[in-house]
């Protein structure tokens, strides 16, 4: 029997479903302040948190892309969804990839929010000394928060992100992800996916950027359009909700279910 994948919160009752998931650095609440922007009567929206994150903190490995992927297909079936749309933003993105290429009759649509490509992440040495730190240093998180937008942001909000990222997440889980996001990708098992794919990124974002997705995610699927949002970077559901939430139904999400 396949096990019981259940969200994080349900929003809504409308006939547009979507599943969402957050990226590395946090859980369900990297969306808090784009939710109330969300027209319940319109949508469904399902948060759902990665194994190891919020409300799922206690739930076991393993902690892969690909087991992302398979959660997120979980929940729709326990919900009752033959067809939705997905979001998955950063690490989150790359296993709504791996649904593209596993079970693309499922999706309407894919919203990839600053996402890890196909590929998996290419970072060097003093990137991944970083990362590896940030997930146990809080003043290394708030300062790898910092860097991801655009150094603009005033202590107190990145201190509010820090805090929520360390709350939705465990240590010795983050380590894991980044082994799966950092390592050997899928990109050569893209073959003429249909699925419109959206692609919501911020032009602070240094590690998402709009040139390096248009070559990779822009070449391999054929049904792609971008967003590139202004004055934000890799969080711009939290850095923008209402210009993010405004990008999302512009977009194939914001047509019929």
């Amino acid at each position: 029997m396949a096990e019981k994948v259940e969200p994080a919160k349900v929003l809504g009752h409308g006939p547009i479903r979507l599943i969402a998931v957050a990226g590395w650095m946090g859980d369900h609440h990297l969306f808090d302040p784009m939710l109330s922007f969300i027209d319940n009567e319109r949508f469904t929206v399902a948060l759902l948190d990665a194994r190891g994150y919020g409300s799922r903190q206690n739930r076991a490995g393993p902690f892969t892309i690909e087991q992302i992927a398979e959660d997120m297909l979980a929940c729709a079936d326990g919900l009752g969804w033959d067809r939705f749309h997905v979001l998955g933003h950063s690490m989150a993105g790359m296993s709504a990839q791996r649904i593209l290429v596993d079970a693309p009759e499922r999706l309407l649509s894919a919203i990839l929010v600053a996402p890890v490509p196909a590929s998996g992440a290419r970072i060097d040495q003093d990137r991944w000394n970083l990362l590896v730190t940030a997930t146990t240093d809080a003043g290394a998180r708030k300062q790898l928060i910092d860097a991801n937008t655009g150094r603009v942001q005033a202590d107190g909000w990145l201190s509010a992100l820090c805090e929520t990222s360390i709350a939705g997440t465990r240590p010795d889980v983050l380590q894991a992800y980044m082994l799966s996001w950092t390592g050997r990708g899928f990109e050569d098992e893209i073959h003429d996916v249909a699925v419109p794919v959206h692609v919501v990124i911020g032009r602070l974002d240094p590690g998402a950027s709009e040139t390096r997705l248009r070559e990779s995610i822009g070449v391999w699927f054929g049904n792609v359009r971008f967003s590139v949002l202004d004055d934000c970077g890799h969080y711009p559901m939290w850095e923008a909700p209402e210009q993010f939430h405004r990008a999302l139904v512009a977009g194939p999400l914001g047509g019929a279910a």
